[in-house]
Parts: structure tokens; sequence; C-alpha cells
């Protein structure tokens, strides 16, 4: 008569085991005219900021001394350095466990600048940039591109990391919305998508 077979306990049908840091893909990988970005965000960051490998860097102006880098130590997680002035403000949380809207991960305000605009930050699903604002009417006075870039996980899953300045106060209630080139993932620029959002 065979053996039973023995098998370990039930394995919980939660999220999956966490993938290890994102790396750059293409352009948003650092190059050596990144250094005072980095060099700001090491310095004004609480936060470890990994080596240049898992740093993604997602806007960097030409003179070095501002532009938007993020590094994710795995599929849950974010941290974000917007630098301005060669001075970095640094945010480091969780990605939401359940998405306001298909593709969408995450819409948040990346930081505030008493004389300019806010910047905001969004995570959405890789494989549909690029991406821009739709929508009838002229794009509002203050506004900035969208500027975005890859990240790409062991695992071969992607994510598109956004960033965009908008003006300090809100244009109007129906402002234009946000969308891949494809269509699949839109939202609107101004509204914050967190955990627990509707």
């Amino acid at each position: 008569m065979p053996s039973p077979t023995v098998s370990g306990p039930p394995r919980a049908s939660g999220p999956s085991e966490p993938s290890g840091p994102a790396e750059p893909v293409g352009d948003a990988r650092v190059t050596a005219a990144d250094g005072r970005l980095l060099e700001a965000a090491r310095a004004g960051s609480d936060a470890r900021v990994p080596g240049d490998g898992s740093v993604i860097v997602i806007h960097r102006e030409p003179a070095g001394d501002a532009g938007e880098l993020a590094w994710m130590p795995d599929d849950r997680n974010y941290c974000l350095a917007v630098v301005r002035d060669a001075r970095a403000s640094t945010t480091c949380n969780p990605l939401p466990g359940s998405w306001a809207r298909i593709g969408i991960r995450l819409v948040t305000q990346g930081a505030a600048y008493h004389e300019g605009p806010t910047v905001y930050f969004a995570v959405v699903d890789g494989g549909h940039a690029p991406y821009a604002y739709t929508g009838p009417g002229p794009q509002s006075p203050g506004t900035g591109p969208v500027r975005e870039a890859t990240a790409v996980f062991a695992s071969g899953r992607t994510l598109s990391l956004l960033t965009y300045e908008r003006p300090a106060q809100r244009v109007s209630p129906g402002d234009r919305e946000i969308c891949s080139a494809d269509n699949a993932i839109c939202f609107p620029a101004l509204d914050v998508y967190l955990p627990g959002s509707p």
C-alpha cells in the first residue's frame, strides 16, 4: 500500500511575497549628470537612498539642481525625492493594498513649495506609456508636462512612475485627465488616490 503524500500547511491566499527592488529602464537610469540630484536626495532624506542601480530618475533638469527621483525596495513600497534648488523633499510610504481604479496604484501630492506649483506623483501599471493630458479646452496655466519613467522588477512586472506639476490651488472642478496613449488608464490629474479612497 503506497504511503500517503504529506504536504505542508496550507498557504494563505493573501498577497504574494514582495518582489525585491525595482530597477530603472532606459532614460530612467542614473547617469553622470545626475550627481547633484543624488547628492541632494542623500543629504535631505532620513530614508536610505539605494545604490544608483535602484534609483529611478523620473525627471532631471539640465542644470542638475532640480528633478524627481524614486526608488521601490519592492512592489509594495515607494520613496519619492523631489529636488528643487539642490534641496530634496523625500516621502516614503507603502502603496495601497487595493486599487481605486483599475491600473492605478497611487496618485498623491509629492511635494508643495511655497513659491511654485505642487508636484504630484502617480504609480500605474506598466506597458501603457506615454501619458499626457486629455480632454477639451486649454491646459490650465502653471501646469507642467507629465513626466514618466519605467520601473521593472525581477519577475518582469513593470510599473510607470509619473510626476507632474500643478498650480497650488485647484483651477476648476472639471479639470482634465491624464491618460495613457492607448486610453487603458486615465485619472483626473488633481484627484488623490490613497488607501481607502473610493
